[in-house]
């Protein structure tokens, strides 16, 4: 499997935004979809905090990529869920922590509400194995 994270130069850089603007895959046999992780810890606990909460939601998916043989570098594209956008710097340095250099192609939308009400941010992701 390749993993190419793609910046057309005709396109705006987005890398100080922290994704890639597309992944193109070849070869990829095994694809892994992840459910909309939440900043729950693994007894269910919801942690305190944005940074705190953001932090649990990328563990909670380096925990099932990596449960799946993958790592990190596997996930090709996040979806971010925010209450309030003015978490946005603390989002985006968090994906910078987890994924360094191999950043996925990523999408972060504010909403009124997650599941449950002390929630305040969700990350789904996809990631190819």
């Amino acid at each position: 499997m390749q993993i190419e994270r793609l910046k057309p130069a005709n396109v705006w850089d987005s890398t100080p935004y922290k994704f890639s603007q597309a992944i193109r895959v070849r070869h990829s046999q095994d694809l892994l979809f992840i459910a909309g992780q939440a900043g729950m810890d693994e007894s269910g606990q919801i942690v305190q905090g944005l940074e705190a909460q953001i932090r649990q939601s990328f563990e909670n998916i380096r925990r099932v990529v990596s449960g799946a043989g993958g790592s990190m570098a596997n996930v090709i594209k996040i979806t971010g869920y925010l209450r309030d956008m003015g978490g946005l710097e603390t989002y985006t340095k968090m994906v910078s922590e987890f994924f360094g250099n191999n950043l996925p192609a990523a999408t972060v939308v504010q909403v009124t509400a997650l599941a449950l009400e002390p929630l305040l941010v969700e990350v789904d992701a996809v990631a190819v194995l």
